[in-house]
């Protein structure tokens, strides 16, 4: 089964939302993780978390739960992201 249409597309624009908005909390991310030799891996983990997040909200809110495989899914959706977090660090 794959992710119903309507939760991809609300994931998705939730993640472009973040992603537009990511010189916002660079600072943030900066403070949080002052170790970090990436702060792109830091920031994506932010941004993907978030929209996990959302992600399993839209299933809850039709009264469904993911599957292994529409977690596999959702993967795939987030990793078409990771170049566009990668290009603010280049």
């Amino acid at each position: 089964m794959a992710i119903p249409a309507d939760i991809e597309e609300y994931v998705e624009k939730h993640i472009k939302l973040m992603i537009s908005q990511t010189e916002t909390y660079l600072p943030f991310i900066k403070v949080a993780f002052p170790y970090s030799n990436n702060v792109a891996d830091g920031v994506y983990s932010l941004i993907i978390g978030s929209a996990l997040s959302v992600f399993v909200n839209q299933y809850g809110m039709k009264m469904k739960y993911p599957t292994a495989e529409d977690f596999a899914d959702f993967g795939k959706v987030a990793l078409k992201y990771r170049d566009q977090v990668d290009k603010f660090f280049t």
